[in-house]
């Protein structure tokens, strides 16, 4: 097992040797992810489990979790957005795109070269990532609800 990240790694080599890494991700080194995001500022905690199933398949299951900091649509105001999402891709290498993956995996095409990992935990981040951010209870967005609430004026019933 591995305790820190590197910025690039051979995904397909490290499938093959069945290594496990673990580290923290700056949010700041995922620029696709930041537009969504109100603070670029914190870590995520990644865990990455590079294997070969039976079958030959080689397979990447990795789990992010962490604490984002996004606007509530509601009251358009900041908001801690609670991340924990787990993935399992299956690794083909471009050379071999023929083969066929079994149904659980979600195909990752590669090179037989380096890959900038913070790419591919971007691109599960922006599935994980709800579409509308709001916060759990309306109690939190009340405040200013009850300011543009409509007010109950009494009216006259001419009857």
């Amino acid at each position: 097992m591995i305790d820190h990240l590197p910025d690039r790694l051979d995904l397909y080599a490290m499938a093959e040797a069945g290594r496990v890494l673990r580290g923290r991700v700056k949010l700041a080194s995922m620029p696709r992810v930041l537009p969504l995001l109100l603070s670029d500022e914190g870590d995520l905690d990644v865990v990455l489990e590079l294997g070969k199933e039976e079958d030959g398949t080689h397979t990447l299951c990795g789990s992010v979790t962490g604490r984002l900091v996004m606007q509530c649509q509601r009251c358009l105001e900041s908001m801690e957005y609670p991340l924990a999402t787990c993935f399992l891709l299956g690794l083909v290498l471009i050379e071999e795109a023929e083969g066929d993956l079994p149904y659980q995996y979600v195909q990752l095409m590669v090179r037989g070269e380096t890959t900038h990992f913070a790419e591919v935990v971007s691109e599960e981040l922006l599935l994980a990532l709800t579409i509308v951010p709001m916060h759990d209870e309306q109690s939190e967005c009340r405040a200013l609800l009850d300011d543009y609430a409509p007010v109950a004026e009494e009216r006259e019933i001419p009857f």
